[in-house]
């Protein structure tokens, strides 16, 4: 094989590009955000995640050697062993990571990436039925499970991506529009059901699409039973099943002066940053929010603080253009393959890196309630950044076999 055609040929280059670059900013605002001006050096948390960055390259290698085919062979035993990790990381782990000395491995970032290649495989199927109710329920249990066994780490954040997987799954899949209002008409019942001024309206709406559209009686009463059930069970649900801390994320999103020591210190002191840094940025090492440690968690979740701070409007967009660059490179590649379970699966694996990125980004700005989702690539983390890696490493192996056809 002549090496140099393959990689000119088959491999994104301007992807990899992409990726290294927004690593290299990554590891370089780590520094910064680590940064003792009174020491006069940083921490070794930079270092730690140069050697995560060279793990993961290795296992995105590994996943672009891996013939595309096997993974929709052993797509639902990989969910099965994905599965198994999350409950045994409840029963033996650290309710979320799995402990091994100074390593600190996250089951549920496999799940993630499991969970895209299940539903990719039960799409893909040829024949599916997706005008049915009946087809949209294996999906349903499929999704489920593992944001219930996260949710219960407690992990709302990482449990509220598994649900973002579904629908762009969905409607890439071929489902109409109309259908996925229905399945999305729960989740707005359930925002509308703390106040009758607007669950009233909602509930006219959808009974109004049913009675124009006329759905089969089954599917009707279904939808009706299902949207009560939520409108009836919503107070219940934020009593007893949500945890104090996140009922105060939620509250002070809403509100972030209400507790401007407590819950929503976080997203004031971000605003403050990204604000100060302006146009240009305070510049590199010179960010006094930063430095003076008024931000919290800022290599991890508020790295996108130091950014704003630091690199100021900027240093910002030149993040955001990377990211938006990564993710038209797999709406492209989604869009460019054959096979259909190739392209389900790069659909699924872009839902997730949109989801972090808007959460993530939006709730270092106030318009988003803090959930802990770290920022792909440039927030600290082994798991996270290994696993974006293998991602990565999946939409490279997509393009490479594009004129597959399975």
């Amino acid at each position: 094989m002549n090496l140099s055609r393959f990689v000119r040929r088959d491999l994104d280059i301007g992807l990899i590009t992409a990726i290294c670059l927004t690593i290299m900013a990554g590891i370089t605002t780590i520094y910064s955000a680590t940064y003792n001006w009174d020491l006069g050096t940083a921490s070794g948390i930079y270092e730690k995640q140069i050697i995560w960055a060279l793990l993961g390259l290795f296992a995105l290698a590994i996943t672009i050697a891996i013939p595309i085919k096997l993974f929709y062979a052993f797509a639902y035993i990989l969910y099965g062993l994905s599965i198994a990790l999350l409950v045994l990381v409840l029963e033996l782990g650290d309710r979320r990571w799995f402990n091994f000395g100074s390593m600190h491995i996250q089951p549920s970032e496999l799940a993630k990436i499991a969970t895209v290649l299940v539903l990719a495989r039960f799409l893909s199927h040829r024949n599916r039925d997706l005008t049915r109710i009946r087809a949209f329920i294996p999906p349903f249990i499929l999704v489920l499970v593992p944001t219930l066994l996260v949710f219960k780490q407690p992990d709302l954040g990482t449990a509220l991506v598994f649900s973002s997987i579904i629908l762009p799954m969905f409607f890439w899949a071929g489902v109409r529009l109309l259908h996925l209002f229905f399945i999305i008409s729960p989740g707005l019942t359930l925002i509308c059901a703390f106040h009758p001024w607007t669950l009233t309206p909602m509930v006219l709406v959808l009974v109004a699409i049913i009675f124009f559209e006329r759905p089969r009686l089954f599917t009707a009463s279904i939808l009706l039973l299902v949207n009560l059930t939520v409108a009836v069970g919503a107070p219940y649900l934020w009593e007893n099943k949500l945890h104090d801390y996140q009922k105060r994320r939620i509250l002070t999103f809403l509100n972030p002066d209400m507790d401007k020591l407590g819950a929503g210190y976080q997203v004031i002191q971000s605003k403050v940053a990204i604000g100060s840094g302006g146009l240009k940025g305070k510049g590199f090492l010179e960010g006094t929010q930063t430095k003076l440690a008024f931000l919290p968690e800022q290599h991890t979740d508020f790295i996108f603080s130091v950014v704003g701070e630091e690199f100021g409007f900027i240093g910002a967009l030149c993040i955001l253009a990377l990211f938006m660059f990564i993710i038209y490179r797999a709406k492209f590649i989604a869009i460019q393959v054959k096979s259909r379970f190739s392209s389900l699966v790069a659909v699924g694996l872009a839902t997730i890196f949109v989801f972090h990125i808007f959460v993530n980004i939006g709730m270092t700005i106030g318009v988003m309630p803090v959930t802990g989702l770290p920022l792909p690539f440039l927030s600290y983390g082994g798991s996270t950044l290994i696993m974006s890696m293998v991602l990565i490493g999946f939409l490279l192996n997509i393009y490479a076999n594009k004129h597959e056809d399975f």
